[in-house]
This record gives C-alpha cells, sequence and structure tokens, in this order.
C-alpha cells in the first residue's frame, strides 16, 4: 500500500502542477515554481485556478471515500454515492431553488436544504422501522431507491415549468464543475472532506471486519446496525456538501475504490485512503480535460469522469456476470 500510495501522491502533484498552468491563460510551469508572476498571473493563479484545484482534490476525495465505505458496507463493488438518493435529493433542491429564487448562491442552498431532507428522512425510516430491519441493509437500498425514484419525478415535473436558461443552469450544474467557487466555499468543501475522511477512518476496522461477514463482525464485538446507520449517515453528509457546491460528479466513487482494490487488495484499511487519493487525482485530471479540449468552453466534468467511468462500470458488471 505504502508503495500505491506514494504513486498516486506523486502522480496528484503532478496533475495540480498541471491544473494550475493549463487553461485559456496558460501560466509558465517555470515562473510558476520560481515564483516570478506578474500581477496578472497571481491573480489568475490566486483566484482561479488555485480554488478550483484544491476543490477538485476535495471533491473527488469526498466521493471516492464515500464510494469506498458503501462497497464495503454493502459488499458490493457496484455500490456508489448516488446509492442512498442523497445526489438525487441535492438536485431536485438545487431545481426548486433555481426555479424559485433564481441562480447564483440560492442554488447551493436548496441544494443543501434537499440533501438535508433526504438525511432526514432517512434518519426518521430507520428508526421508526421494524426492529430486524431497522438500519438494515434492505431498508437502506429501498430508501435511497424511493428517494432516487422521487426526486426524479420531481425533475421531471420542474423541468416543464423551467426556462431554457434555466434549464441549461440546471443542466450544467448537474452534470458538475469545479469553476466559480471562492475561498470560503472551497475551505467548507476540504472541512467536510476532512471531517467525513477522518469519521470514516475510525470505522475501517469495523469495515473491515464486517467484510468477513455480519456473523464474524458481531462475534468481534461489532454493532452491525450502528456500523450501517454511522456508514450512511457520514457518507450521505459529506456527499450532501459537495454535491451542493460542484454539482453530480459521476463514477469517481464507483471507480476509485475499484482502482485501489486492484492496486493494494481488499482491506478497508488500505482501500479507504488510496481511494481517497485516486479519487483526487481523477476530479484533477477530468477538470483538466473538461477545459482544455474546446477552449475557452468548458465542458461539464460529470461529462468527463462519466465517459471514462462507463468502461469501467461495463468491465465490472461483465466480471461479475462471468462469475457467477
Amino acid at each position: 500500500m505504502p508503495r500505491a500510495a506514494l504513486v498516486v501522491a506523486v502522480l496528484l502533484v503532478a496533475a495540480m502542477l498541471l491544473s494550475l498552468v493549463v487553461g485559456a491563460y496558460p501560466l509558465a510551469i517555470g515562473k510558476l515554481l520560481s515564483g516570478h508572476l506578474n500581477e496578472a498571473e497571481w491573480s489568475v493563479l490566486t483566484q482561479l485556478r488555485a480554488p478550483r484545484v484544491i476543490a477538485a482534490c476535495a471533491g473527488g476525495a469526498a466521493f471516492a471515500l464515500a464510494g469506498a465505505a458503501l462497497q464495503a458496507l454493502f459488499r458490493n463493488p457496484l455500490a456508489d454515492p448516488g446509492l442512498l438518493g442523497v445526489p438525487a435529493a441535492a438536485g431536485l433542491g438545487a431545481a426548486i431553488a433555481l426555479i424559485v429564487v433564481g441562480a447564483g448562491a440560492a442554488l447551493w442552498i436548496g441544494a443543501l436544504i434537499g440533501a438535508g431532507v433526504a438525511i432526514a428522512g432517512m434518519l426518521l425510516v430507520v428508526h421508526r422501522g421494524a426492529a430486524p430491519m431497522a438500519g438494515g441493509t434492505v431498508t437502506l437500498l429501498l430508501l435511497g431507491i424511493a428517494i432516487n425514484a422521487a426526486c426524479a419525478a420531481g425533475l421531471a415535473l420542474l423541468t416543464a415549468l423551467a426556462s431554457e436558461g434555466q434549464l441549461k443552469t440546471l443542466s450544467f450544474w448537474m452534470l458538475g464543475s469545479f469553476a466559480s467557487l471562492d475561498w470560503p466555499v472551497v475551505i467548507a468543501m476540504v472541512v467536510c472532506t476532512a471531517l467525513g475522511g477522518v469519521a470514516l477512518g475510525v470505522q475501517a476496522n469495523a469495515l473491515a471486519a464486517l467484510a468477513l461477514g455480519e456473523r464474524a463482525a458481531r462475534t468481534v464485538g461489532v454493532n452491525v446496525q450502528q456500523l450501517r446507520v454511522r456508514v450512511a449517515l457520514i457518507t450521505a453528509a459529506m456527499v450532501a456538501v459537495i454535491t451542493a457546491f460542484c454539482g453530480g460528479v459521476g463514477f469517481v466513487g464507483l471507480a476509485a475504490p475499484h482502482i485501489a482494490r486492484l492496486a493494494a487488495g481488499s482491506s478497508p484499511r488500505v482501500v479507504l485512503p488510496l481511494a481517497t487519493l485516486i479519487g483526487a487525482l481523477l476530479c484533477v485530471l477530468a477538470d483538466v480535460i473538461a477545459r482544455s479540449i474546446a477552449p475557452p468552453i468548458e465542458l461539464p466534468v460529470g461529462a468527463i469522469t462519466a465517459v471514462l467511468g462507463v468502461p469501467l462500470l461495463v468491465s465490472l458488471v461483465t466480471r461479475r456476470v462471468e462469475r457467477a
């Protein structure tokens, strides 16, 4: 694991440097490393490039952490952060805010409220469910399906009410972007990802025990029901905040943990930190590609990660079918 983590960390630093110099206003790598930038270049670096690079790292790490934790929790490599319905709820909240109030900060606030309602609903159902089912895998999966279906229906209805401009804004937001994020938002994303990472790291040993089966986990003292609730809430809260600010960035939560398992084994103690680095790397690279294909036009980051992630998803499904 240390060797794999070192390789990914080096690649991440290189990708971050590349992201800082690439764009509609290119910066010379030599001037960047030496610090000899003029006023305009310094403004571009500190106000445009640096915030989006750090946001990409935080967003990618958060989605990868959430995906790795949920895959360990459900013992299914096809699980991803969208499984619990929180990103869909954030999208519905953003759509309502966009149509009622308008773009800008209202979009983020609406997304946070929508995700918060989904998390509150999750808590309510888990704590009021029948004892054998409360906090169980089936409960969480069915709840996620219900939330995703309800939000999809709500978005379909709102689409009919939205103007052409609102539809374009909403579509771009839902496909994800790390552009136009100021420092307070970026700091909030970093803090959210760091807190979520620490909280999930504390659960790593319990998730490793769960990988051996629920009976084995209970034998070593793991309360499986409480573990499910804790991991679900931590990942939901983390994904809610990140999605509210940067929109839906798909497939990172699916791809990064799988790559980590291929590189260093399946133990959650190893997969969680390594997937964090890989997720950050994938999002930084996707952001570079998104603004390099057709400058000055920027493509949605989620579209790039989806294009990269679809072959991986097909590969995973094919392998599972072959093993069945």
